[in-house]
């Protein structure tokens, strides 16, 4: 018996240690999407949380590339991706122009799409299992026109299980299907204050009108597209989340 309490004491302490590192240096800000409040977490710079084995290879997509810098696929644009503390620079470079966005981020991962158009990122903004994003930059004469596309996807997926703590989902692009349409997904903060953490369902996004076109469970995302995931959901558990995914 008093083994037993012992060990529930451990692993009470152990998720007391967690949410409290998780709290810990949040930024909470209600925002507005589509007519909702939602809270959004931040946590700050030095917190990031990489699952075990996923430190050198691309955390969500498994077409992403981590390098420093990647050419487009048909070989006339050059990205350039520089970290800077808390913060992320995307430098691209046309035969003709140059462009610089800096954004706030700890780690990123890069796709072009077929047509080299546009890129997808899949940036990390907060730590400890949240805080993924995903953006598409489009060329526009001569600008770089930033869009959020994890907007549509947080607000379908919405909260299908229960945290102890409100967190939107981790969001990533997995895969350009073309270069009008993309596959995303989206994840069950990877924490323990979450059930079924780590798991996750993906949807076929339009653009560039962000419809949501498809949306695949975790089982059929590994059945049809098993190359498209990263080190992050290739173990997602299935049989959990089957216990809250309706086809």
């Amino acid at each position: 018996m008093r083994g037993d309490t012992v060990a529930r004491l451990g692993t009470s302490l152990r998720q007391t240690k967690e949410i409290l590192a998780f709290l810990r240096g949040l930024r909470l800000s209600l925002r507005g999407v589509f007519g909702i409040a939602v809270v959004f977490v931040t946590i700050q710079p030095g917190a990031s949380k990489v699952k075990a084995g996923c430190a050198d290879v691309p955390l969500y997509s498994g077409y992403a590339s981590e390098m420093r810098a990647t050419k487009s696929p048909d070989g006339k644009n050059l990205l350039t991706v520089d970290a800077d503390g808390s913060h992320l620079s995307y430098v691209l470079k046309t035969d003709k122009k140059y462009f610089r966005i800096r954004m706030r981020g700890l780690r990123t991962e890069v796709l072009w799409s077929p047509d080299s158009s546009s890129f997808a990122v899949n940036q990390t903004e907060g730590g400890g299992g949240i805080g993924q994003r995903a953006y598409i930059f489009y060329l526009r004469g001569n600008r770089l026109q930033r869009v959020n596309v994890s907007l549509p996807v947080e607000k379908v997926f919405g909260a299908p299980v229960k945290c102890e703590v409100r967190v939107p989902p981790n969001t990533a692009v997995l895969q350009w299907l073309d270069s009008k349409s993309i596959l995303m997904v989206a994840e069950i903060a990877n924490v323990s204050v979450c059930k079924c953490r780590g798991t996750f369902r993906t949807y076929k996004i339009s653009l560039p009108n962000l419809k949501v076109l498809e949306s695949y469970t975790q089982s059929e995302t590994k059945r049809l597209f098993p190359n498209a995931l990263g080190c992050e959901l290739r173990g997602a558990d299935d049989v959990c989340a089957k216990s809250w995914q309706k086809k």
